[in-house]
């Protein structure tokens, strides 16, 4: 998702323009010194921060400051707490020496849209949906009691998914981690590479016009 966020530049200069996510340690100082130079190149900086960034320990920053919460599956929960945006919010206003900075954590604000949603999404969900109505009639006829869809996508140049049928264990508690590949060198920004990966998932983005 803080990836995704790439997605939304429409102009060179827009943001974010700091990217951080959790396949790359994160360090106080590097932190301090890239928004410092954003600063100075754009005169401002907005910076999409995933709440699972972790330390060179490797344990996760939000989870320092959310109390070490778990979910039903074991996972840390860092979700629901703004704790990370305000220790990096203070870090930037005691250091970097920004006098005003602002942190908003997503939780429910992205999930309050229904009516933006793109076509692809809609008909992905849709098309999930009837697959897991066909398969539960077919999998009560074969004496089956649980399972899940899963969307996968195929291996051609132009982007199409399936539906498949998983066993109700594949549902969660699984993380799947951003490669390499797609996370630009200098640490803070993603590549083409995921530009061109998310673009058709995500669908048409609602257009905004800067005046």
């Amino acid at each position: 998702l803080t990836a995704a966020s790439a997605l939304a530049r429409a102009n060179k200069d827009d943001g974010p323009h700091l990217i951080y996510l959790p396949e790359v340690p994160f360090t106080e100082e590097k932190f301090i010194a890239d928004v410092k130079a954003a600063m100075k190149k754009y005169g401002r900086c907005v910076c999409a921060i995933s709440e699972g960034i972790r330390g060179k320990d490797g344990v996760p920053m939000g989870a320092k400051f959310a109390g070490g919460e778990k979910d039903s599956h074991g996972n840390v929960q860092m979700s629901g707490t703004g704790a990370l945006g305000d220790a990096l919010a203070k870090v930037l206003k005691q250091k970097a020496d920004v006098k005003r900075v602002r942190a908003d954590t997503f939780g429910y604000l992205q999930r309050s849209f229904p009516g933006v949603a793109s076509w692809q999404d809609q008909w992905e969900a849709k098309g999930a949906g009837w697959c897991a109505v066909l398969g539960s009639l077919l999998a009560k006829a074969r004496g089956i009691c649980s399972g899940t869809i899963g969307i996968e996508r195929k291996k051609t140049k132009k982007y199409g998914v399936n539906f498949v049928y998983r066993p109700i264990a594949d549902a969660a508690k699984y993380t799947r981690s951003v490669p390499k590949e797609y996370i630009a060198k200098n640490g803070h920004d993603v590549t083409q590479a995921f530009i061109d990966y998310a673009k058709p998932i995500v669908g048409d983005l609602p257009k905004c016009e800067i005046f």
